[in-house]
């Protein structure tokens, strides 16, 4: 099945992980990639569930804020949860 957006609109993916990008693809979806530029710090005392939810919904607005209010923009994000706390991002391949 392909999707696609209305005529003249393209959807953006508010992320620039190579698998969101791959998925995409697969699905025949023509967009265009966008990453956000948010402060992805986990706030203190913040539950996993609550940080993802805050931060899809902060890289979606973040990006969005960027184009024309009918332009649809997807923002997802993922993380990894070891005895309860959240990891960031590794800084660098030794730090992964």
């Amino acid at each position: 099945m392909k999707l696609d957006s209305a005529p003249g609109e393209r959807l953006i993916l508010a992320s620039a992980s190579p698998r969101r990008s791959e998925l995409l693809t697969q699905m025949g979806v023509s967009f265009r990639v966008e990453a956000a530029d948010i402060d992805e710090t986990v706030a203190a005392g913040e539950e996993a569930l609550d940080y993802v939810r805050r931060m899809a919904a902060s890289k979606g607005a973040e990006v969005a804020g960027r184009f024309p209010a009918h332009t649809p923009v997807l923002a997802a994000d993922t993380i990894v949860l070891v005895d309860g706390q959240v990891l960031g991002k590794p800084r660098d391949y030794d730090h992964a």
